[in-house]
């Protein structure tokens, strides 16, 4: 079963320590991090009840050996209900690629027919994306496709690559991937 957990912190050092803290405990994924004022820091993490229990509890005790930071509020959410996936992305994201751009369906003489649960397939199953597409992309957007495909980059590698590395990246993946 998947659940949420929140812990919120005074001060970026703390809250860095707590999501480390974290994601070194268990198995969890980060969802989050939230900036409020007054140096309120949110992060958000999502997994099974257990670890995600485990996991604020370690963040709880790294926050209380950092002097001057202080843990606001901590919460662990069980089985929260599907509504509120709305609010908060529990699941992550897939970004769609359409396989060709409509005008390409247009010089063909097709009509494109798009059928609403292609819509919903992630995007690893769709065809691999367009060069000239990935180009129009704005780079956040490269980077997380490179992470959804599981482009054989590592995390620092993504965030510090350029843009034309990254669709290099992807186009690869995607080949290999359909493949």
């Amino acid at each position: 079963m998947l659940a949420l957990g929140l812990v919120e912190t005074r001060g970026l050092i703390g809250a860095i320590e707590a999501a480390d803290a974290m994601l070194k405990a268990a198995d969890v994924r980060l969802l989050e991090k939230s900036l409020a004022s007054g140096g309120l820091v949110t992060i958000t993490i999502a997994g099974e009840v257990a670890a995600v229990q485990s996991s604020v509890d370690a963040a709880t005790a790294s926050i209380a050996r950092i002097e001057g930071a202080e843990c606001v509020s901590r919460h662990v959410i069980p089985r929260p209900d599907a509504e509120l996936e709305h609010i908060l992305l529990l699941q992550p994201r897939s970004i769609e690629i359409e396989a060709a751009a409509p005008a390409e369906a247009a010089q063909e003489g097709q009509t494109s027919m798009t059928d609403p649960a292609d819509k919903a397939k992630p995007a690893t199953q769709a065809a691999p994306p367009s060069k000239e597409k990935l180009a129009g992309m704005s780079i956040n957007k490269l980077r997380q496709l490179a992470r959804d495909l599981q482009v054989p980059l590592t995390r620092g590698q993504i965030v510090s690559s350029d843009k034309k590395t990254l669709i290099d990246a992807i186009c690869r993946a995607a080949l290999k991937e359909k493949e």
